[in-house]
């Protein structure tokens, strides 16, 4: 157990308190000993205690121990037990006297139980909250699933559309084991590209998909080549072939058509 989850167990409360048994205190001391601040805190409580049980203390009067050792000195040498009507009415005194002993200490209980119900109370909205934040990501990560798995339906629709043909992209020299496929639909201007067959390119650059619209190279979108879903690109009509071209990180906005990857005829 962290010291976080410990500190909410409320065993150092119920410690400095002299409410826990033997293995809870060994617990406790162990944990004090590991981490100072722990120890810091216990010595931090018993102080409060100390002080409050100083400023609400009531001092006994000073006529109280020679009543007591009175009776005492009397009850040795009566053989009745019974008391009498004046022992009783100076027992009720001394009775008194104890009991401006016994409040504070009641008092002092009744703050510590109210201490480890705030602890506590503090402690539950604390995992209230925590619980709060896990729903909320839990039901974020709901929500990016449900558009996923839209996006999926979206782009199978379209795939199975009559109007959606399939066009394999084949390496060149600079890389004649290069593949890659783009589907396109003319009546629904959309394009998909696979680039889950392309090498990885080199460092610091990437891939870049062009249309060659009567000999112009029109910008398809940069390519996310560890993307395993179909991409979508921005469709290009009057498209004569695709390309694919290796360009700087980010792209650029005219192809290195010396670093022409792969491409097709359309």
């Amino acid at each position: 157990m962290n010291k976080d989850k410990f500190l909410q167990t409320g065993l150092l409360e119920q410690y400095v308190l002299g409410l826990t048994d033997e293995a809870e205190a060994r617990e406790v001391e162990a944990y004090a000993e590991a981490y100072p601040e722990i120890a810091q805190e216990i010595k931090e409580m018993r102080g409060a205690l100390d002080d409050y049980a100083r400023q609400y203390a009531i001092m006994p009067p000073e006529e109280l121990k020679s009543r007591v050792m009175k009776e005492i000195e009397g009850s040795g040498h009566r053989s009745d037990p019974a008391p009498s009507a004046g022992q009783e009415i100076n027992g009720s005194g001394s009775f008194s006297a104890l009991s401006s002993w016994v409040n504070p200490i009641l008092v002092i209980g009744l703050m510590c139980l109210s201490f480890l119900f705030y602890r506590g109370k503090a402690n539950a909205e604390l995992q209230l909250s925590s619980l709060s934040n896990e729903y909320s990501v839990f039901r974020q990560d709901c929500e990016e699933e449900k558009e996923s798995l839209r996006q999926a339906q979206r782009v199978y629709a379209s795939l199975n559309q009559p109007g959606t043909r399939p066009y394999e992209l084949k390496g060149t020299a600079l890389n004649p084991n290069a593949v890659a496929w783009v589907y396109l639909n003319q009546e629904e201007q959309v394009a998909y590209l696979n680039a889950q067959p392309l090498p990885a390119p080199p460092p610091g650059k990437t891939y870049q998909l062009w249309a060659d619209v009567e000999g112009e190279m029109i910008n398809m979108g940069v390519v996310d080549y560890l993307q395993k879903d179909l991409q979508l690109m921005n469709f290009i009509a009057g498209a004569e072939s695709l390309n694919i071209t290796i360009e700087p990180e980010g792209g650029s906005d005219h192809p290195t058509v010396e670093l022409l990857l792969a491409n097709v005829k359309v």
